[in-house]
């Protein structure tokens, strides 16, 4: 393999499972380039759920390359070329590159650059020479923006500035240039003071530091896992800092009590989490192969890649990977960014390689009883027996909130997770808008398209009001043995004004999480008001005396089909989830 003469890394026998996904996906990368020399989207890929051409598909130039040193099959680097050439009808004269045609956004000229860089890195003595000479133009061109105009202080949330690191650093190993290190040391460095005691990243939002009014910060987990934290663990191990290194693998395990234990990540409650897979999120790279490369330093960090490739695999359907593990089988398309942007992580994994071991437990797999607090997120974590759940009142709203990216609070039960079963409730945002209109695709299939978050709920004048946008309820957690009880009183916010209509209206519930199923009540209230609260199907037995309508939904933000049940709050509402 060409990467074991530029890397020293080769591709491990335990190994052959991730190239036959990672193949899968290429071949139907292939299968979905325009190949039509006429047609003015020529070397970009048919989307089936978009039905336009992502401006970012030359990051699929790395997998593909790869793909070709490993079957030396021409397709492979023939679709690489023809990205290249698709790359170049979004690029200005400065190198920037164009997020896609009818948008204005250039910052993603670093995930291009870092795109290509690591193709010449690990692939640049195998590329015909008219090829390499090529890429290496764009790489460079596109650095030398990245160079010029990300810096401390250029408009963007932070994942771009953990990419503009790792873009410097690519640079100064390649040519040796001390005014880019000395870029990429300050970017990362700027990088780490923001992360918490918690191991959260903040800066998903403007300013990176800036805090709610209940002192929570911008942070999504999808960004974090799958973007910020490859790029800054890729950047501190070209800049050799060591100290760096540590912090980060410190972080990483930190983060594992939101990896669920099929593999999923809990991001029911981040700020981005409008754009929520649960892999990780819709336009990232994903995180199997910085964990391959952290593997050498905890063999826990193995076990995690081993979990992300086995919910890729779960989520792919002939070549193409889905948002969300009920896409396919509910009618939802499968966008081509989730592929093409994947793929170069699981190139990162090849190249990185695991050695054959024991399965370890993740913290996940845990089933003591505990609950722990993370004020940066107003979010509780619980665990007891075979379940997890996920209590969240985070209030930090970006301009884009109103819009269609308004994220679970007011104390709700954004997730529920059954060991040995999956989600069983699995929230994220009150309503789906395209707030990144070409980075989100529109629902199709026949059930209706709804919300996911458990919630009272009621309507006037046309607006909804919801308990689970409320961004200051009561919460009172305790913990007595294996039982954790939590009392929470929310009041009726409107995702549109982020306010109540009636202040003096609240509904208040009661959680019994216990080893034998978890139990809500909800107080009586008015006959208008209901009790909403969506099961994944066939997850679990929901146990209730009170009656109820059930209609089956879907929601494409993580990717779930669920059965919702609506009680009337004329009387109160008991039920346990078993």
């Amino acid at each position: 393999m060409g990467a074991e003469n530029a890397a020293g890394y080769g591709i491990m026998i335990v190994m052959d499972k991730v190239r036959k996904l990672f193949l899968n996906w290429c071949d139907f990368l292939v299968e979905a380039q325009i190949t039509e020399k006429g047609d003015p989207f020529f070397g970009g890929f048919r989307c089936e759920s978009c039905s336009f051409p992502h401006g970012r598909a030359d990051n699929a130039i790395y997998p593909l390359v790869c793909a070709y040193d490993l079957t030396r099959e021409a397709r492979y680097l023939d679709a690489a070329k023809r990205l290249l050439v698709f790359r170049k009808k979004l690029t200005e004269e400065s190198g920037a590159v164009h997020n896609d045609f009818t948008s204005e956004w250039r910052g993603i000229t670093a995930f291009s650059a870092i795109n290509l860089f690591k193709t010449l890195r690990y692939f640049g003595d195998l590329l015909p020479a008219a090829f390499r000479e090529e890429v290496e133009g764009c790489a460079r061109a596109s650095a030398e923006w990245v160079h010029r105009n990300m810096e401390i202080g250029f408009s963007a949330n932070v994942n771009y500035y953990c990419a503009a690191a790792l873009v410097n650093a690519l640079y100064a190993e390649r040519y040796h240039d001390a005014a880019y290190e000395v870029r990429a040391r300050a970017l990362l460095a700027y990088c780490m003071r923001l992360f918490t005691v918690n191991g959260f990243l903040s800066g998903e939002g403007q300013p990176h530091d800036g805090k709610s009014p209940n002192g929570c910060l911008p942070i999504d987990i999808g960004y974090i896992v799958e973007e910020s934290l490859p790029c800054l663990i890729h950047a501190a191990t070209l800049l050799g800092d060591e100290e760096a290194l540590c912090v980060l693998t410190e972080n990483a395990r930190k983060l594992l009590d939101f990896m669920l234990p099929d593999g999923g990540w809990d991001n029911s409650f981040g700020v981005r989490n409008n754009k929520w897979t649960y892999y990780g999120s819709r336009t990232s790279d994903g995180v199997i192969g910085a964990f391959c490369a952290l593997a050498a330093r905890d063999p826990i960090f193995a076990e995690a890649a081993d979990r992300t490739f086995e919910i890729l695999e779960k989520c792919t359907r002939a070549g193409r990977l889905y948002g969300g593990a009920h896409y396919y089988e509910y009618g939802q398309k499968a966008c081509v960014h989730h592929a093409f942007c994947h793929a170069g992580a699981l190139a990162d994994a090849l190249l990185a390689g695991i050695s054959e071991r024991k399965r370890i437990p993740l913290p996940t797999d845990d089933e003591r009883c505990f609950v722990k607090y993370y004020p940066e997120i107003g979010t509780y974590k619980i665990g007891t027996g075979r379940y997890l759940a996920t209590l969240t009142a985070y209030d930090y709203a970006t301009y884009t909130y109103p819009n269609g990216a308004a994220h679970a609070g007011g104390g709700t039960l954004s997730l529920l997770f059954k060991r040995g079963t999956g989600p069983m409730i699995a929230g994220s945002v009150y309503d789906y808008r395209l707030t990144e209109k070409n980075n989100m695709q529109l629902p199709t299939g026949a059930r209706r398209h709804a919300t996911l978050l458990v919630r009272a709920e009621y309507e006037k004048e046309g607006r909804k009001y919801a308990t689970c946008l409320d961004k200051c309820p009561e919460i009172t957690v305790d913990r007595d043995g294996d039982v954790v009880t939590a009392r929470v009183r929310a009041m009726f916010f409107s995702a549109e004004t982020q306010s109540a209509e009636d202040e003096s209206r609240y509904a208040e519930f009661y959680y019994r999480f216990a080893q034998d199923g978890v139990t809500i009540r909800v107080g009586k209230l008015h006959e208008d008001i209901l009790f909403l609260l969506p099961l994944v199907e066939g997850t679990g037995e929901l146990v209730t005396e009170n009656p109820f309508v059930k209609e089956p939904i879907f929601f494409l933000t993580g990717g779930f089909a669920v059965e919702e049940y609506a009680f009337s709050l004329a009387e109160e509402v008991t039920i346990k989830i078993i």
